[in-house]
């Protein structure tokens, strides 16, 4: 079967999202990185469709595997639209056919061609049943929505955290969410669009680290959570998320406090919150800061806690871009991000090692400032929902740029000028913090906040100091005046250029332009030439304005590959995100698109 025309089932567009999804790591991580791409058609094409106004996408996947898949445009970095389901054929099969989407999946993943191996030397054995629990997890957040007329993801801020329906585009298990054995753990997926009380719990002062930049603990611990319900004042009251909660609660040592009245229990009487994308930061409106807290659950690679170097890390790196932003630097003027001034935990004073370390990353907290307060929320949009697509796959950011018409595509004299725009506000504040101050920042889609005015950009928002790091030959000057820094925080913090290169680039590039070049370009393939050739003349214009050598950018713009991080490889050896490699795609500037 063929992937379906407007309209189709829930079933049908989480099963067409998760294959577009696959094939974006496999032919961007294996297939173009290994050359074993080709746009023609097989000798044999019987079996296949016979819609000759696309173009085949052929992939000799293994000796005993060969994929094909109608795609939109020819793409030097793997950047399409899927129109097709995948055939596949092996070298004794006569016929072409098209599996179903589990068995598709196996068959990817028994034929693999990646020769790297695990710490453990083997392949994980979990991965396509991660992928079909994924696929899942995209049904039931379409059906939901197709309940909800008033499903309109670009209207607001909030709309937008809660709006992703499919998750990352370039990620092989993008919504698996690996949710404790708990009752309705699932209904504080942000897709669902609720709200809830956070759960909060009593504990005693001695034992609370509460560290802050520029604000007062007191005024940390009242925006964390409801403090009327402490005992007194030797106590403070602390949030979780629900089914943090629940984990923690099932410890037997949390159960041990609370048995013996240590700490107790005050169950959901918290501030009423949305949680936003990422699963664990919740916000809150007309609050002062988001609430990110640790939740002890996979979701796509990563278990998502506060280590404890990151919540020593988070206030570091607030105090870099708190100077960064005081400076006169020109290259910085646009230069947008939230600050993170405080974090918090609490262990029992008693704990030491590991169970201090334990306590410590279970109940830690980050406190980022709420941007909606300042630009208001009607006027900021996560840019990983801006460039997603609907519940009929179609990209949400024409009727954004069309004022809401989902009828009329926008003119292209319009999208290349509101594109103009974008790029302006986008790329130079990212390169300017690599080039002149050795920071990376990672600008991927769910990493950056349009602030428009009725749709044209103004400023693009930069957020999350979890993943900030220092390059090694200029940025780790920073942490001269730190002090006594534990070598576990340096390290966290720690890049070398080549690292911090590859980060930026792959987050920019790839994940971010790449995407919503894909979007805009959307039934006009064509058009992608002209997107990227915007890229590039902002990329010319930046240089020049950064006023410093630019190595890296010079070998980009004069044609050199372009690293991309490899997602599809990470969840096969089971490996954590840090442990994450990169493989070098051609310059998106060869001839990126060539549709026939």
């Amino acid at each position: 079967m063929d992937i379906p025309s407007r309209p189709c089932s829930p079933s049908e567009a989480s099963r067409h999202a998760s294959l577009h999804a696959l094939m974006n790591c496999i032919i961007k991580e294996i297939a173009i990185p290994d050359g074993l791409v080709e746009y023609q058609w097989p000798d044999n094409y019987q079996g296949l469709p016979s819609r000759y106004i696309d173009i085949p996408l052929h992939v000799s996947w293994s000796e005993e595997l060969s994929l094909l898949v109608l795609v939109d445009r020819k793409s030097a970095i793997g950047s399409q639209y899927y129109c097709s389901d995948v055939y596949v054929k092996s070298p004794r099969d006569h016929v072409w056919h098209s599996p179903d989407f589990d068995t598709l999946v196996v068959m990817l993943l028994d034929n693999c061609r990646v020769n790297e191996t695990s710490e453990t030397g083997s392949i994980n054995s979990e991965l396509s049943g991660q992928v079909s629990q994924s696929r899942q997890v995209m049904e039931d957040v379409l059906r939901h929505a197709s309940l909800h007329q008033d499903f309109r993801p670009l209207q607001d801020y909030a709309r937008s955290e809660q709006g992703l329906l499919f998750g990352h585009p370039n990620h092989p298990t993008p919504k698996a969410r690996q949710w404790p054995n708990l009752d309705n753990a699932h209904r504080h997926a942000p897709e669902l669009g609720g709200e809830t009380a956070l759960h909060q719990f009593e504990v005693p002062r001695d034992g609370l680290c509460v560290e802050t930049n520029r604000i007062g603990a007191s005024q940390a611990l009242a925006q964390v959570a409801d403090q009327s319900h402490r005992q007194s004042a030797e106590y403070a009251v602390i949030s979780m998320h629900p089914v943090q909660a629940e984990l923690f609660r099932r410890d037997e040592r949390v159960a041990a406090l609370l048995r013996d009245g240590v700490i107790r229990d005050l169950g959901a009487t918290g501030l009423i919150a949305r949680p936003t994308a990422s699963m664990r930061t919740w916000y809150i409106k007309d609050h002062d800061y988001f609430i990110k807290g640790s939740l002890n659950v996979r979701i796509t690679n990563c278990v998502r806690k506060n280590a404890w170097y990151e919540l020593e890390s988070t206030l570091v790196v607030d105090r870099i871009m708190h100077h960064l932003v005081q400076r006169d630097d020109p290259a910085l003027a646009g230069l947008c991000v939230a600050r993170e001034p405080a974090t918090l935990y609490w262990a029992p004073s008693e704990a030491k090692g590991e169970t201090h370390t334990w306590f410590r990353e279970q109940t830690g907290i980050i406190l980022r400032e709420n941007f909606c307060r300042d630009q208001g929320a009607s006027r900021c949009l996560l840019t990983a929902t801006l460039f997603a697509r609907d519940a009929q796959l179609s990209p949400l950011v024409m009727p954004f740029l069309g004022n809401g018409d989902s009828q009329e595509m926008p003119d292209e004299s319009l999208i290349l000028d509101w594109f103009r725009d974008y790029l302006a506000v986008l790329i130079q504040p990212v390169l300017a913090l690599f080039f002149r101050h050795g920071i990376v920042m990672e600008p991927h889609l769910q990493n950056c906040v349009l602030i428009h005015d009725q749709g044209r950009p103004c400023q693009v928002l930069l957020r999350d100091f979890e993943g900030v790091k220092l390059t090694e030959d200029k940025g780790i000057d920073w942490l001269a005046g730190e002090g006594n820094l534990h070598p576990r925080v340096r390290q966290s913090l720690t890049y070398s250029r080549e690292q911090g290169w590859n980060r930026i680039a792959y987050c920019l590039f790839i994940n971010h332009l790449s995407e919503a070049i894909l979007a805009l370009s959307w039934q006009r393939p064509a058009l992608s030439d002209a997107l990227w050739e915007l890229v590039r003349e902002e990329l010319v214009q930046v240089r020049e304005q950064l006023d410093i050598e630019t190595p890296e950018l010079d070998a980009l713009l004069d044609g050199q590959p372009i690293p991309c991080k490899t997602n599809f490889k990470l969840r096969l050896m089971a490996e954590a995100d840090r442990k994450a490699q990169y493989v070098q795609l051609p310059s998106p500037w060869c001839r990126e698109v060539a549709h026939v």
